[in-house]
């Protein structure tokens, strides 16, 4: 599970493979930055630290302008871990903004991201938590071109970049032409934030990755992964298909759950106080009744079953599942997978 400052290692992969192409080592980037190729595998975490140890040692080796560019070029929607996959599912860049925006903490706790719109651009400002180190710094910049490049990839039309923000006071000449020509927009430094400043216009084009086969992907999970007990009474029935169906976007309101059943607000309400429920429980019950079959499932990454319950960050879902059965999803996975015939 991800601390406070860390990251998820699928994030930092591109920056560990590009360094060895621009005067790296693995025993150098071992010793200095304390990763392994080895752990660096999907659902194992990094801390933030770590990775401005990583820019702080490539900026002392030549050339850093280039192996930055080549980082950010080996990125892809999997280098955001199950966030970047769920943003490729989106049919618009304005529902990929919201996706991101909803789930981002599942993959990173070393900063937040937030997109504003204002005056016909979309500001994208980064919060980054931690002392204000130079790896600090080049970190923020590399990550305004690895949004603006994940941007390009994604969406159908060519974002327009008005202009980057930098937080640092100082770039060599050499390295800020490159960056404006990735760019094609100017780097105002100085700034208390790291920026990404864009044309509104992006938020209506289409998603040009839209997979529908991951979506089908997690649908599938959906529709495989059966509830222990079918409620009785119809209403409660057709509240938990409803919510269930509605975890993957985020946390179901019961409002959202009655339009999606056709019914008022209140009538939701009254007709599962009748049948001796609440809202909260039946979301509470229908969630942790779907955690545990997604915990059986090994081919399914604690990660991966925080974002199909709707949960923004993972420390929500495993407090969640404390409370439900005094375990932690890994200890209940190990119970599971070490029972009599899986039972």
């Amino acid at each position: 599970m991800l601390s406070d400052h860390d990251i998820d290692a699928s994030n930092v992969l591109p920056a560990y493979e590009a360094s060895l192409r621009f005067g790296a080592t693995e025993e150098e980037i071992e010793r200095e930055v304390g990763w392994r190729r080895d752990a660096l595998v999907p659902d194992a975490t990094v801390s933030g630290d770590s990775t401005y140890r990583h820019m702080e040692l490539m900026a002392e080796k030549p050339r850093y302008a280039e192996f930055v560019l080549a980082a950010v070029a080996l990125h892809n929607a999997s280098s955001l871990g199950v966030v970047g996959l769920a943003c490729r599912s989106c049919a618009t860049m304005m529902e990929a903004f919201v996706c991101h925006q909803r789930y981002q903490r599942l993959t990173n706790r070393s900063a937040e991201y937030e997109a504003d719109v204002t005056e016909g651009r979309i500001t994208v400002t980064e919060k980054r938590f931690g002392d204000a180190r130079a790896g600090s710094l080049l970190i923020s910049d590399y990550t305004m071109l690895v949004a603006l490049h994940l941007l390009r990839l994604t969406s159908a039309v060519a974002p327009e970049v008005h202009l980057v923000r930098s937080r640092r006071a100082t770039m060599a000449d050499d390295e800020r032409r490159a960056y404006e020509a990735f760019l094609g927009a100017p780097i105002e430094l100085g700034s208390s934030h790291a920026q990404l400043v864009l044309d509104a216009s992006l938020l209506a084009a289409p998603v040009a990755t839209a997979d529908d086969e991951l979506s089908a992907y997690f649908q599938d999970v959906l529709r495989r992964t059966p509830l222990p007990k079918s409620p009785e009474n119809p209403v409660v029935a057709s509240a938990v298909e409803a919510i269930r169906a509605s975890l993957i976007h985020g946390t179901p309101t019961a409002s959202s759950i009655a339009r999606a059943m056709g019914l008022g607000h209140r009538t939701l309400q009254r007709r599962l106080a009748e049948a001796g429920h609440t809202f909260a429980e039946l979301l509470e019950s229908t969630r942790r009744a779907l955690a545990e079959e997604y915990l059986r499932n090994p081919a399914l990454s604690p990660t991966e079953v925080a974002y199909l319950l709707g949960y923004g960050e993972q420390a929500s879902f495993y407090r969640a599942f404390k409370r439900w059965r005094d375990q932690t999803p890994a200890e209940y996975r190990r119970s599971i997978l070490h029972a009599p015939h899986g039972h």
